[in-house]
């Protein structure tokens, strides 16, 4: 159908059957819809297109509008004007990173694939980090002034030990993003902090703040410990997408590890600048 004519009528109900299937499920053959310039645009196209537009490629009233930016994308594409572009060095950039993109994520998804998760290895790696589920975790509730330096961390413990509000002085004096809740960082378990700071908190008593500024790569914290509780782990269930991410992610360095062995790769000295 010629797109002046799709452009000024409704698509046909065979048409609208065909995109409508591909969007529902993959199809193996793609099925020819317009041709530009000679440039089959298929079945395959209009899916991908409507997935990265984020639309709903099965909504009759949309499948035009979807079809038509497509096909101006090609025909834009597939010109004179747009060839020409293709060679300028920044698009031939951009071409070549949205491609060594696309090839990596469709490698490792295809890969992963191939090797299901198996719930017995989602289940230890539970296991490792929370036990069998029983046992309980302590959480505490803490607020913390942030300093530059120990001098003002110290300055700062002079003034609460002379009875100054904990709040008030995280309110005035913090540099850290709790200021603006008097310092005030909630309910966490120990290794949710840097460890400096995680172990400051654990040797505190429940309503006590330090005595010695605590330093981490952030600066120089004084830390009260309003309160602490045990807690039981989270569910299996809770956990196990974050679980499953992980492995991947350990799947995904194994199989770049691999790749890396069989790549030439040689780190170019920049020029020197005059």
């Amino acid at each position: 159908m010629p797109l002046k004519l799709m452009r000024r009528a409704a698509l046909s109900m065979s048409f609208c059957a065909t995109m409508a299937a591909t969007a529902a499920e993959p199809v193996t053959e793609p099925q020819a819809l317009v041709k530009v310039d000679g440039f089959t645009v298929n079945s395959l196209h209009f899916a991908l297109y409507a997935g990265q537009t984020g639309r709903n490629p099965q909504d009759p009233a949309q499948q035009l509008s979807l079809l038509n930016e497509l096909v101006n994308n090609f025909m834009v594409a597939n010109s004179r004007q747009g060839q020409a572009l293709a060679e300028s060095p920044e698009v031939t950039a951009a071409l070549e990173v949205a491609r060594a993109r696309l090839l990596a994520q469709a490698y490792f998804q295809s890969e992963l694939q191939k090797t299901p998760i198996d719930d017995k290895r989602i289940r230890a790696l539970y296991d490792a980090e929370y036990g069998d589920g029983s046992a309980t975790r302590t959480e505490y509730k803490a607020r913390h002034v942030l300093l530059k330096t120990e001098p003002e961390a110290r300055a700062v413990i002079g003034e609460l030990d002379a009875g100054a509000d904990f709040a008030k002085v995280a309110g005035e004096k913090s540099i850290g993003p709790s200021k603006s809740t008097g310092g005030d960082l909630g309910w966490f378990e120990a290794g949710a902090m840097v460890p400096a700071f995680a172990a400051a908190t654990a040797e505190l008593a429940d309503g006590a703040y330090s005595s010695d500024p605590v330093e981490t790569q952030f600066g120089w914290h004084v830390i009260l410990r309003e309160e602490s509780r045990d807690a039981p782990p989270p569910s299996f269930d809770s956990v196990r997408p974050r679980l499953e991410r992980q492995i991947q992610q350990e799947q995904v360095a194994k199989l770049l590890d691999e790749i890396r062995g069989q790549s030439d790769i040689e780190v170019q000295d920049p020029p020197v600048q005059p």
